[in-house]
């Protein structure tokens, strides 16, 4: 499993305002709308179910939202680079900038967890993270995660 198999030049909102945790949901739910036909209504009620149970906030300014999702084969990420931090009820307190939304496929059990931990491990390489939080367009974000891989990789 690898996440630039996750990933699309459609996966990205960078620079981005969100106004609420809700907002940046909503807007990477109309996201994944357009690149996997999901509803983005009935994906933004998942979610926000979803974070209801706990925070996706996993610390250090980053959160995970997932969710399962009938219409896809293989795990889809979507991220979006904030240009403003937000409160996402972290434990650490801290806001958050870099929001990864993970689907998985329906009843994927393992590949779920498996795809929610790669995300996990990336996202815990601080210098990935300086360098996502510098980035000002959806090339450069794609090209750090693809640097990141290759590195780890070699």
């Amino acid at each position: 499993m690898n996440i630039k198999n996750m990933l699309s030049d459609k996966s990205f909102l960078v620079n981005f305002e969100a106004s609420s945790k809700k907002n940046v949901l909503d807007e990477l739910s109309k996201l994944a709308e357009r690149d996997i036909k999901i509803d983005s209504r009935i994906l933004l009620e998942s979610l926000t179910k979803r974070e209801k149970l706990g925070s996706t906030a996993v610390g250090n300014g980053i959160a995970i939202p997932h969710a399962n999702c009938p219409y896809i084969d293989k795990p889809k990420v979507f991220v979006a680079l904030l240009s403003n931090s937000l409160d996402f009820n972290a434990n650490d307190d801290q806001p958050v900038d870099i929001i990864f939304l993970l689907l998985a496929p329906d009843n994927s059990g393992s590949e779920h967890l498996q795809a929610l931990a790669l995300v996990s491990r990336l996202l815990r390489n601080k210098e990935l993270t300086t360098k996502l939080r510098g980035c000002k367009n959806t090339e450069s974000a794609f090209a750090v995660i693809s640097q990141s891989v290759r590195e780890k990789a070699a």
